[in-house]
């Protein structure tokens, strides 16, 4: 907690008297804490307390944050100065951050040697601090294993009336779609994202883990999914059986591979505290802080020397993949400029988000 520094009042009754109230103010000042600003979209008791926490207590700075689930780059761009640390689920939004020079460079020797050269932004300026798959979760006693093996293969008649997905509008959704068009080009995406939309069982709504219950329940068969949430069902009673009536499915294994949702962290344009700041995002790249990172979200650290979440690497096992480590389809952020919009307006064009 922040102090306020006490006054000592001294009468002036001499040089002596003047001098030994100096003196006793001096002995009562109390430094002020260091205080961290953070804007993050994502929530202050969620993915990120772990590593705030271990940061204030081996720094002993106080980490303030505006977090918020929309409108992140809207908000850096209004007020740029507001934080010293910007942090987001989705990196793609980062990439729109830099390009409109919302961020400062990461001028760090530790953070380049520490994060693999294809998880730090152009121009350092910001880097991936953790990544999760987007794949297809399928019900076990209703889809043979096997049946769906690639992202292209939703869009096939045979699962018309049996696919749950979240609202073609989510970040997760418009990145995973701009993915598409990036790899596999614009028809080819275009026509996955048509085919997808006729083949919903429902319209879209909720949350990834509501995808999960919509298959538990019956109401569809196979779900696109982040990778993370089956071990955060499987960890909660509440949705345990969820996660047990769903098989899970890392796409094009035997292709270009699976794609990938990256989150990201970075410095905003104010310099006031900047040593702090770089403390901060060191720490977010560290062993201890990817560990941490793991530990707390089920996600993919960018570290090859953090494993696996043991709760993860089971995962995949049924396609041969070993120790929970699978093909990515790593396309580069910078090839996703512009392809935000284009995948909102597809959504809107498809009415993918319509009732049914």
């Amino acid at each position: 907690m922040t102090m306020n520094s006490r006054r000592a009042w001294a009468r002036p009754l001499g040089g002596l008297l003047l001098a030994a109230g100096a003196l006793t103010l001096a002995g009562h000042a109390v430094a002020q804490q260091r205080v961290l600003r953070l804007i993050a979209d994502r929530t202050d008791q969620g993915t990120l307390r772990p590593v705030l926490d271990a940061f204030e207590a081996r720094s002993g700075a106080k980490v303030e944050g505006v977090f918020m689930d929309q409108g992140l780059v809207n908000r850096l761009e209004s007020r740029p100065t507001e934080a010293d640390v910007v942090i987001t689920k989705d990196a793609e939004l980062m990439e729109i951050a830099a390009q409109r020079g919302l961020l400062d460079p990461i001028e760090s020797a530790v953070i380049k040697a520490e994060i693999p050269k294809e998880f730090m932004g152009q121009g350092n300026l910001y880097f991936v601090d953790a990544y999760r798959a987007r794949l297809i979760y399928y019900a076990k006693d209703r889809v043979k294993p096997g049946e769906i093996a690639n992202y292209e293969d939703l869009a096939a008649p045979k699962w018309k009336g049996r696919v749950c997905i979240r609202s073609g509008s989510h970040d997760y959704n418009l990145a995973l779609f701009g993915q598409f068009a990036v790899s596999y080009g614009e028809a080819r995406a275009r026509a996955l994202v048509q085919g997808l939309a006729n083949n919903l069982a429902r319209t879209p709504k909720g949350n990834d883990r509501e995808q999960a219950r919509g298959i538990y329940e019956g109401k569809c068969d196979v779900a696109v999914i982040n990778s993370y949430y089956y071990a955060l069902m499987q960890a909660n009673p509440q949705q345990k059986a969820w996660a047990d009536a769903v098989s899970v499915v890392f796409p094009d294994q035997g292709g270009k591979g699976s794609f990938v949702m990256r989150s990201a962290s970075a410095l905003t344009k104010n310099k006031a505290n900047r040593e702090l700041a770089l403390q901060f995002l060191e720490f977010v790249a560290s062993r201890e802080g990817q560990q941490l990172m793991v530990d707390a979200t089920k996600q993919y650290s960018v570290r090859p020397d953090v494993p696996v979440a043991p709760a993860m690497v089971r995962l995949g096992a049924e396609q041969g993949l070993v120790g929970g480590r699978f093909k990515i389809d790593f396309v580069p952020l910078a090839a996703m400029a512009g392809k935000r919009e284009e995948m909102i307006k597809l959504v809107n064009e498809l009415k993918f988000d319509a009732e049914r």
